[in-house]
């Protein structure tokens, strides 16, 4: 099962190669993918929305866990290994539909990363990708060093991205 799933998932990621990302000039639409035992409150994450954009039309926010489990109790969409079917494709529905939006901003906070989030950030619709240097360099244009507490992490984007010029 996994040949296929990998074999998928580096066609996914060879297609991003020559992407280029721009920085959008307003955010409207943003998708907030974290790990769940990386702990952040609900302060913090208005704080990097608020940051990025005072008026979203939409912020989509995926649970990303290791066990199916743990996920349990949270709003969905979750995003987990058994996500990826045989052929490397996301199965679940909610999921699609996050994958088929349009995003001004990806947000990635994770400590490790996983063949099907590497699937599914590969396919996320998204003009500007932020992510932990623990994942594949391909799935982000902003790359901050991975960071377990969301203070640290929130301090890193602001200053980076800050520091790029707009592409728009």
């Amino acid at each position: 099962m996994n040949f296929f799933a990998k074999r998928t998932v580096k066609q996914q990621l060879s297609m991003l190669e020559n992407r280029v990302g721009v920085k959008p000039s307003t955010v409207r639409r943003m998708v907030f993918i974290h790990d769940i035992e990386l702990d952040i409150t609900e302060a913090q994450f208005t704080e990097m929305v608020d940051f990025f954009s005072p008026e979203f039309e939409n912020v989509e926010r995926v649970h990303f866990h290791l066990n199916a489990k743990m996920l349990e109790g949270l709003p969905k969409p979750h995003l987990q290994p058994k996500s990826l079917d045989c052929r490397g494709r996301i199965a679940e529905a909610d999921l699609s539909f996050v994958l088929s939006q349009h995003y001004d901003i990806a947000v990635h906070f994770m400590q490790q990363s996983t063949l099907s989030l590497a699937s599914f950030s590969a396919q996320l619709n998204a003009s500007f990708r932020i992510g932990p240097s623990c994942m594949d360099n391909r799935l982000n244009d902003l790359v901050l060093p991975t960071r377990l507490d969301f203070g640290g992490f929130l301090h890193d984007l602001k200053t980076y991205y800050n520091k790029i010029k707009s592409h728009a």
